[in-house]
């Protein structure tokens, strides 16, 4: 185990964006190593510590005062209830997992986890944005992810196809609700032009708008905003 501290120094003023502390806990040691790795190369993130995924070590870990705790969960772990039980009182938590099973991933987000990105769905700059967003306390998931959790939040979130308006947001026109049931669906561009009928560029088009219309950035955030999970201050806007 390895476990070390970072004072937390203010950001000096008017010199852009907080820098963001982060806790990287996973009990393989090669990915922890590789975690930490790759987010020692960003400028806006320090990495305060890292350690295995017991509760003894990630007890330890709060008290380093991070903004974010990277948690790698594996299917042969202790169990999530172990592994996250109080930590999102403590930071915001990013989930690093084997699978993208939707009893998992729902049991996470009830625990209070507010990303989870899942091996071999994920890049080096996709982990980066992650916890960036995670830092703001708006979601990000892996594309497996959410085609496992959509069925949840749909029947409550979204009305039937072609009734009623758009539980986000009323600004979207009917059309643009119908390309959002199928973003949130996971579906590319590709399929939503084959399912709509239209063409790619057309679509394009239409999700360039809902961005702009919804303040997303990309389909993770679109969706979030869209289930209604986007909801706290931007601490942490560039």
């Amino acid at each position: 185990m390895t476990l070390y501290s970072v004072p937390k120094v203010p950001d000096p003023p008017n010199h852009g964006p907080l820098r963001i502390r982060v806790f990287v806990s996973d009990d393989n040691l090669v990915m922890r190593l590789g975690l930490r790795s790759i987010l020692e190369t960003h400028p806006r993130v320090t990495v305060v510590g890292e350690a295995g995924a017991d509760p003894d070590s990630l007890h330890r870990g709060r008290r380093l005062s991070p903004d974010v705790i990277v948690v790698g969960v594996g299917l042969r772990q202790r169990t999530l209830e172990q592994s996250l039980s109080g930590l999102a009182a403590a930071a915001a938590v990013l989930v690093v997992a084997d699978t993208d099973a939707s009893p998992q991933v729902q049991h996470a987000l009830r625990l209070g986890v507010t990303s989870y990105l899942v091996h071999g769905q994920f890049t080096a700059d996709d982990l980066v944005s992650a916890v960036l967003s995670t830092a703001r306390a708006e979601p990000y998931l892996s594309p497996g992810v959410l085609s496992g959790i959509v069925g949840t939040f749909r029947d409550a979130a979204l009305p039937s196809p072609g009734h009623g308006a758009p539980p986000a947001d009323h600004r979207l026109s009917r059309r643009e609700a119908e390309l959002m049931e199928l973003i949130v669906l996971g579906r590319t561009n590709r399929e939503i032009a084959q399912t709509l009928y239209i063409s790619e560029k057309t679509v394009k088009n239409h999700v360039n708008h809902i961005y702009a219309k919804l303040s997303a950035r990309n389909r993770a955030e679109v969706i979030a905003v869209w289930l209604g999970l986007r909801t706290a201050p931007d601490r942490f806007a560039a």
